[in-house]
């Protein structure tokens, strides 16, 4: 139904970077179906297609008083038990319109981005998605959760979903989207109308990039003859799509605190032992340790995300009519408990953050101390080169300035003996007054020099200790004038 708030923008630029606008459709090595995703982070499917067939879409339905019908589904490869399937897996969404009568219908279709679901167009104009969901997914948005109502009594939710699947040497994002479509059960989808045995709803529940979770949830209900509770209550559905979301975020929390957990004891073994000479100290992984806080940073995002989320579902949620109290009630207790177990996985998710700054802090100081006693081992050296130094400068001194002109020793025959003997004799040049007088105020006037260089840096840093004590001052006097 085309309304004022609906803007056709998204779905045009969705059909452009998918290349459905007859300029180009994108191939198994193009850059879409391997494009990388935020901060260097690459987007996968949540999970394998649990079909196990080249079939892009499934299609599964409930009515009363009928038999289930539903597609080849596998779930951890085993197929769903139940009637035979009178519809097969689907190709195409034109497979969808000889569907029957329904009461209750999930769709399963690829991630909603332009290179997993070409035909995402007609899948648009045959479920009324919302312009605002085409456009959540193409901004990339971290979380989304949409209502809108239509004049006929119909309700649509829409949520988006986004998180992070921590893996070495690169991690992945996990994107998920559903669409949950409520119209009153005396009104078909497509609007005409018969009469409603009772007060409930016709679902259908659109379902991009499901979870493995999911699948599990479905199977729960393929299964269960309680199925009918979703019909007066469609937020089971919310509910489940949360549930699911939750133990594969849960999932990554806890691989990334075990791998904190391994980090901590390689940095704990190597602060033990580094007082150890005998030890050889390897090389912290730097660049591993802020990877994990960079994801722990993206799970927390994302559970924060889904907590807004699921915030918002429980308030809609609130204001839904209670066709049967005891299953709205059940549904309500339901999205409470998940948002408190998401808290409960953000607390320990917040405390892996903290920890992992500490162990920042502690492989850096590891580092410095470690440089430090490498320093220390190299003072050793030149301090021994200083002894020496110390031990041979008098003496070169001495031959330095016995070795100028300044000073010569003359040999000649006495002639006072008979002997012919050789007396020498020391001779001191008359200039030698010159040496002193070049040398001696050459190092009075560099001591003078660097006296006054050292006075004027100190005058320097009390000027700026005076100049900020003036400005606390005035900062005081200005807060005791506001007071």
């Amino acid at each position: 139904m085309a309304s004022l708030i609906e803007d056709p923008f998204p779905i045009e630029e969705f059909e452009k970077r998918a290349g459905l606008n007859g300029h180009h459709r994108p191939t198994e090595n193009s850059d879409e179906r391997s494009h990388v995703g935020r901060s260097g982070v690459q987007d996968r499917q949540p999970t394998d297609t649990p079909l196990g067939d080249t079939s892009p879409f499934t299609l599964l339905k409930w009515q009363r008083g009928n038999t289930r019908q539903h597609v080849h589904l596998r779930v951890n490869n085993s197929r769903l038990a139940g009637e035979e399937p009178q519809i097969t897996p689907a190709d195409s969404v034109d497979a969808f319109d000889s569907d029957g009568g329904w009461d209750l219908r999930i769709i399963t279709a690829p991630m909603d981005v332009p290179s997993c679901l070409p035909e995402y167009r007609k899948l648009v104009d045959r479920y009324d998605i919302p312009t605002a969901f085409v456009s959540e997914r193409l901004r990339a948005v971290t979380h989304s959760f949409g209502i809108r109502k239509g004049k006929d009594g119909s309700e649509t939710v829409w949520i988006h979903f986004l998180g992070v699947f921590p893996s070495e040497p690169a991690s992945s994002w996990a994107k998920s989207g559903l669409i949950l479509h409520c119209s009153p059960a005396g009104t078909l989808y497509n609007g005409a109308s018969v009469s409603p045995p009772e007060l409930s709803w016709r679902v259908t529940l659109i379902c991009f990039g499901p979870v493995a979770g999911f699948w599990r949830a479905i199977n729960r209900v393929f299964h269960s003859d309680s199925w009918v509770d979703i019909l007066y209550d469609p937020y089971l559905l919310i509910s489940m799509a949360f549930e699911s979301w939750y133990a594969l975020t849960d999932e990554n929390a806890w691989l990334v605190n075990d791998w904190s957990r391994e980090t901590e004891k390689d940095i704990f073994n190597h602060s033990a032992r580094l007082a150890d000479s005998s030890f050889h100290q390897p090389v912290l992984d730097y660049t591993r340790i802020h990877r994990f806080a960079k994801d722990t940073i993206f799970l927390i995002e994302g559970l924060e995300a889904a907590l807004r989320s699921l915030e918002r579902a429980i308030q809609c949620h609130a204001d839904t009519g209670k066709k049967n109290p005891v299953i709205w009630q059940a549904t309500h207790e339901a999205l409470l408990h998940h948002r408190e177990m998401f808290h409960s996985t953000r607390l320990r998710t917040l405390s892996v953050e903290h920890r992992l700054k500490n162990l920042i802090n502690l492989a850096f100081n590891i580092g410095s101390m470690r440089d430090s006693r490498i320093m220390q081992q190299d003072s050793y050296f030149m301090r021994t080169l200083s002894v020496l130094a110390m031990i041979f400068l008098p003496i070169s001194t001495v031959s330095t300035v016995f070795g100028t002109q300044f000073f010569s020793t003359d040999s000649c025959l006495d002639p006072s003996t008979d002997h012919d003997e050789v007396t020498s004799s020391f001779h001191v040049n008359q200039r030698f007054w010159l040496l002193w007088v070049i040398a001696l105020p050459m190092t009075f006037g560099l001591l003078l020099g660097w006296r006054l260089w050292i006075r004027r840096s100190r005058k320097k840093v009390n000027m700026a200790a005076g100049m900020h004590s003036d400005e606390e001052a005035i900062n005081a006097g200005v807060m005791e004038v506001l007071k």
